[in-house]
């Protein structure tokens, strides 16, 4: 009896012993294949980190993903949904009409919108009228739409948003609601579409350097009024440009979208936030990027630490990691987010019941986009800018 258990025993552990014998394979084949898997990742990644920081990243647009990954897309010309711009048919540059300040007519309620967005950041919450006029950050308009500023930014032009006026602001409208028509995408794959979009309308050159000089020729004597859509058909638009258009459609959509002015790498710059249930993303449609401000910790790299943040999400590991403590944006942020007393070279802010209280040390203080000389009270939504550095009390 007990020699036929101590058989049986022996028979199941050698059947045991051979099952696991033949698994072994199996086993180094799926360990070699997540290895190996792994390295291609790693390799891909590191190729497209190679790819965009090199001098040839005007032929490609990227997207950098929550999970780490960095998804690249050739620049592309000539889709047949674009074929009513004119610079799409003949594939060169397309002169803009221009036409001095004050010709195209106006309203009040267009004037008086554009005055109060004369700011560093509008906000989601804040659509654009027909009839709204850009000149920069700190424009000013009378009531005939032209430029009263004190801050007039050399001879740049001001551009008009106006369906009524523009058909080629609302065929170009139409042509991208009817791309994504019927396709069922997320958040994040619309996001993805309106950067190809707003690339492929205004990147007639590959070169950034090329559509600078097609914008700077634009006005050379005066300052000059420019409907968007004579923008969008010339086939070269600066940063500006683009964050207005992504502004437009982003609206026309119900995404959730910011402009937001302020430098990059030591000039002047315009920029989106968008802002989906999941995440926030920075948007910079000149140079073909979409990062992840919710996720800082695996996928923004080097390039966007100029840009202003303006999302609080993940303020103290964004600061942590990217800001010196002591800088005047780690100050900031850090103070603004814990409601503590701040005082930086430009401003002292002294928390209050309703928001903060504001007292200027210099004349590099602006409200709103107004210059202020004396103390005053901030309540929730009012945008301050010290000097290079915004951000909006919440």
């Amino acid at each position: 009896m007990l020699a036929r258990i101590g058989y049986k025993a022996l028979e199941l552990t050698t059947k045991t012993l051979r099952s696991n014998i033949r698994r072994v394979p199996t086993v180094i084949t799926k360990s070699s294949n997540i290895i190996s898997d792994s390295i291609q990742l790693m390799s891909q990644r590191v190729k497209n980190l190679s790819l965009y920081n090199s001098s040839c990243t005007r032929s490609h647009l990227f997207n950098f993903t929550k999970n780490g990954e960095i998804k690249v897309s050739q620049r592309i010309h000539g889709s047949d949904d674009l074929q009513f711009l004119e610079h799409i048919r003949s594939g060169q540059y397309l002169k803009p009409k221009i036409h001095p300040e004050g010709t195209y007519p106006c309203t009040k309620q267009g004037i008086e919108q554009s005055n109060k967005l004369a700011k560093d950041l509008i906000t989601e919450k804040e659509c654009l009228i027909d009839g709204y006029r850009y000149c920069g950050p700190q424009a000013r308009f009378d009531e005939c739409g032209r430029n009263i500023s004190r801050f007039r930014n050399g001879n740049q032009e001001i551009v008009i948003l106006d369906r009524t006026l523009d058909s080629t602001l609302v065929k170009t409208i139409e042509t991208f609601k009817n791309r994504i028509k019927g396709k069922k995408l997320s958040d994040e794959q619309k996001v993805d579409e309106l950067m190809k979009f707003v690339d492929e309308v205004f990147s007639i050159s590959k070169s950034g350097e090329q559509t600078s000089k097609y914008v700077a020729n634009i006005m050379k004597e005066q300052q000059a009024e420019i409907l968007l859509g004579d923008i969008i058909n010339s086939g070269a638009g600066m940063c500006r440009h683009r964050a207005l258009l992504t502004k437009i459609l982003a609206d026309e959509l119900n995404i959730k979208c910011r402009i937001v002015q302020g430098y990059y790498n030591g000039g002047g710059h315009a920029w989106n936030e968008i802002i989906t249930k999941s995440d926030t993303y920075l948007f910079d449609a000149m140079h073909g990027n979409v990062f992840s401000i919710g996720n800082t910790s695996r996928n923004i790299v080097p390039q966007v630490f100029p840009y202003k943040i303006t999302d609080p999400k993940n303020t103290d590991r964004l600061v942590s990691k990217y800001f010196d403590n002591n800088s005047t944006v780690g100050i900031l942020y850090r103070g603004v987010k814990n409601k503590t007393p701040i005082k930086t070279n430009e401003a002292i802010l002294t928390p209050t019941a309703t928001g903060y209280r504001i007292e200027p040390l210099t004349e590099n203080v602006f409200i709103n986009g107004e210059r202020i000389t004396g103390v005053k009270e901030l309540s929730s939504g009012d945008f301050i800018n010290l000097k290079d550095v915004g951000f909006q009390i919440l």
